[in-house]
């Protein structure tokens, strides 16, 4: 993040300059499921993190519980509810936008330059045919 940043700040993320940074596309692909990865292995250390001491006969297993209400419980999970489908609508809406809008052809195409082609590709002009009838099939 702090090297995109960088970049951004530094002018190099432009449309143009974009395809010079080639590392930095290729670490933005990798660094996609950091974010997942972060959070579940929190999640894990969390919830894993208290089994020695019980299976040690450290602390009981009535200590090692949470002594959490059920009604926290649902409140929690009722929200965590609301908030993913909020966030799966919104994506749904706007991902449909997008698609439905499609892509601008128009953009020239980044880091190629627009050069004419080799051989001419204008429209040909329309010459109606001149020979007599009887040569005409």
């Amino acid at each position: 993040m702090l090297w995109s940043t960088l970049y951004w700040i530094l002018g190099k993320l432009n449309s143009e300059k974009i395809t010079q940074q080639r590392w930095l596309l290729r670490t933005w692909i990798f660094a996609a499921p950091l974010g997942f990865i972060a959070i579940d292995s929190g999640w894990i250390v969390r919830c894993v993190g208290r089994q020695p001491w019980t299976l040690y006969n450290q602390i009981r297993t009535v200590d090692s519980a949470s002594n959490v209400p059920a009604s926290n419980v649902l409140v929690s999970l009722t929200g965590f509810a609301i908030v993913y489908s909020v966030l799966f609508v919104a994506t749904l809406y706007f991902g449909s936008r997008i698609i439905r809008k499609g892509p601008n052809l128009e953009l020239p195409i980044p880091g190629v330059e627009t050069i004419r082609p080799a051989i001419d590709t204008s429209p040909g002009e329309f010459v109606p045919d001149e020979r007599p009838v009887e040569a005409q099939q």
